[in-house]
């Protein structure tokens, strides 16, 4: 380093020293003497990152972040493998910790690994794949991250590494912990308490018996579950704090402490046991502000509040549950971890419809479900992916081999070479074929079924919600009515209550109202013959107690045609609408309703005997619920018209 550089370097340190504790300071001058004082060798890059991890601590990470390029721009010029690895994952852990830079520590982290597994530097490969396995279950990619540990599960066994060993089943045990898979998950988790068991660490040991316990609740086995979280309790407050299990790795003791008591609290969530649930929680909180012990990470705390939150939300205690959602929901935004704000959304939306806040609760079900769809897309195209980089990889490995046998076979067999070789040809292509057939329709096939099972997870929340509605509102309004009527019954014969007729009509608006809403959100009722009854019987009901001569031409057979909720809804609000409008503008006094059907096409049309709509200069119509049936047209690819003609015609026409 030049003069004007070590100049350049003291003075930019320096700066940092009045916000830091005499201690440190010593501790940093020592550092840069010695640093001053050090050649260019594989010692100084050391001691750079000594510096920043110091730096770090009394959390100036811009510095930090200077100190490590410079560890990694000498490592660079030295070739030191390990100081290469070991600085890259400090600048990737600055990306990803400080900045918030995910594809950016990715990118790091990825460097790493390469130098790692190229050099073979054994403890480096796995902590760069400790790194990207992290960022990996930030963003739910769960086939990288099956990669990722299938890769340090064969240089485990190729050493022989117990301890690496029952790391990576673990990260099988939760991987398909995610993907809900309970007798996967139970199989490597059990492989890992036995390798913990075997290695003879507590903190290993409690950290199984936490994950058989996630597992077992995955298949509703509470008893057993509960069993394995009071084990792990126990042995994490029997050890010492900041007990090391590995060579890597520190656990603390407060850590692990109040990360199983939030594990009991979702046990008995999950079991019903609400009050239970909420009293491991706020120990675990009250351990949290008692000690001042970190959490160990912000995925972890998130989850808490959201737990919490959720607890607080079965107890109807709706202010606390809004509370720790929304605790929960900003601190997952903060680390964008989509996981946990998926759930926060989905809680969110659960404790708006408690509270009868409908607008509140679609808001963030069309968050939760964007968000959802999202997450379920790009994982099925990563895995896509990795399947067909591993199906090119092997067939180029196939042609590698076909080639050497074709070359060997020209140097010993020139007279049957042709023959053999068309033969071999032909069956590796042939098995090429067959092998992209069986991807292909595989791959078709679980589309297929991941589409199927988004559509029934749809259906299935219209459902919940419809009943909802229908349970909860629509009976808390066929009460009102109730005392409303027999309030007017014993008023019968006195003096005139306006007021209550006006409740009672509105009443009856209202129940009306939500049976349409919970007819359109039914996906029962997601048929061509279920609109056309439900437009008949509103047609039927809407004139009966009115002075019109009615007639209505219908099909006697109803093709069974699926239809989506989105256009049942806008087909039956655009009829409404022009009855309506026949009601209150036509001054007619005989209406027809009309429907055909073609093969395809589906013909709704409304014609009166009235003065016909008003237009202006330009021939346009006036009047908003006429624009409004023009939009709901659109939306669903519906065609809409009118005429005037000795009174007024309109007609939707719908592709079926």
């Amino acid at each position: 380093m030049s003069t004007r550089g070590c100049i350049f370097y003291l003075c930019f340190l320096l700066l940092c020293f009045t916000a830091i504790s005499q201690p440190v300071k010593k501790n940093i001058a020592l550092l840069e003497k010695k640093i001053a004082l050090c050649k260019d060798d594989t010692n100084k890059v050391l001691l750079y990152m000594s510096l920043a991890d110091t730096l770090n601590r009394e959390n100036f990470p811009d510095t930090a972040f200077i100190i490590d390029q410079k560890a990694w721009l000498l490592a660079g010029k030295l070739k030191y493998s390990h100081g290469l690895v070991l600085s890259l994952i400090k600048l990737g852990s600055f990306y990803e910790v400080t900045k918030k830079d995910y594809a950016e520590a990715i990118s790091y982290y990825k460097k790493a690994i390469k130098i790692s597994e190229t050099q073979r530097l054994y403890t480096d490969i796995h902590l760069s794949y400790g790194c990207l396995l992290n960022m990996y279950y930030y963003f739910g990619d769960y086939p990288g991250a099956m990669a990722i540990a299938q890769k340090g599960l064969v240089f485990a066994e190729r050493q022989n590494d117990k301890e690496k060993l029952a790391h990576y089943n673990n990260q099988f045990g939760f991987i398909y912990l995610k993907q809900e898979k309970p007798a996967e998950s139970i199989k490597y988790y059990g492989q890992y308490l036995k390798l913990a068991m075997q290695i003879g660490s507590p903190a290993i040991l409690a950290d199984s018996y936490n994950c058989m316990a996630d597992a077992y609740l995955l298949e509703n086995d509470y008893k057993a579950a509960l069993h394995y979280h009071f084990t792990a309790l126990g042995l994490y407050k029997k050890i010492n704090s900041g007990q090391t299990p590995n060579k890597n790795n520190r656990v603390h003791k407060s850590d692990r402490v109040i990360y199983t008591l939030f594990k009991i609290s979702n046990a008995y969530k999950l079991q019903g046991h609400y009050q239970l649930s909420l009293q491991y929680a706020l120990k675990g909180f009250s351990y949290i502000n008692e000690n001042g012990a970190s959490t160990g990470n912000p995925y972890d705390l998130a989850s808490y509040y959201i737990t919490t939150g959720e607890v607080y939300m079965a107890l109807k205690d709706y202010t606390h549950a809004m509370q720790f959602l929304n605790n929960g929901l900003s601190l997952s935004k903060a680390i964008r971890h989509r996981e946990d704000i998926l759930e926060a959304y989905s809680g969110l939306s659960k404790i708006f419809v408690l509270q009868k806040r409908y607008d509140n609760a679609y808001h963030y079900q069309e968050l939760y479900v964007a968000l959802k769809d999202s997450m379920i897309s790009e994982k099925v195209s990563r895995a896509i992916e990795q399947v067909r980089s591993s199906f090119e990889s092997d067939r180029k490995d196939r042609e590698i081999a076909l080639l050497n046998q074709r070359q060997k076979l020209k140097e010993t067999e020139s007279e049957n070479k042709s023959l053999f070789l068309n033969i071999v040809v032909g069956f590796f292509t042939l098995l090429a074929v067959i092998s992209y057939l069986i991807l292909y329709i595989d791959n078709t096939h679980k589309k297929q079924k991941q589409a199927q099972e988004k559509q029934l997870a749809v259906q299935n929340e219209r459902q919940r919600i419809s009943g909802d509605m229908h349970d909860d509102i629509g009976t808390g309004l066929s009460t009102m009515l109730i005392y409303v009527n027999l309030l007017k019954s014993k008023l019968s014969g006195k003096l005139e209550y306006p007021d209550i007729e006006r409740v009672a009509s509105l009443g009856d608006e209202l129940v009306a109202q939500m049976k349409e809403i919970v007819w359109s959100l039914n996906p029962d009722n997601d048929s061509l013959e279920s609109l056309l009854i439900f437009i008949r019987q509103y047609f039927a009901q809407l004139f009966e107690p009115m002075p019109y001569r009615t007639s209505i031409v219908f099909p006697s057979v109803i093709p069974a045609v699926a239809l989506k909720g989105v256009i049942r809804r806008n087909v039956y609000l655009s009829i409404k609408e022009t009855l309506n409008n026949v009601i209150k503008h036509a001054n007619a006094d005989w209406v027809e309703l009309k429907v055909q059907l073609d093969p395809d096409k589906l013909i709704i049309s409304i014609k009166d005997n009235g003065t016909g709509f008003p237009c202006n200069s330009d021939g346009k119509l006036f009047g908003n619920g006429l624009k409004n049936i023009q939009r709901r047209m659109d939306k669903i690819d519906g065609k809409f018209q009118f005429l005037n003609d000795g009174g007024t015609l309109i007609s939707i026409e719908l592709n079926l």
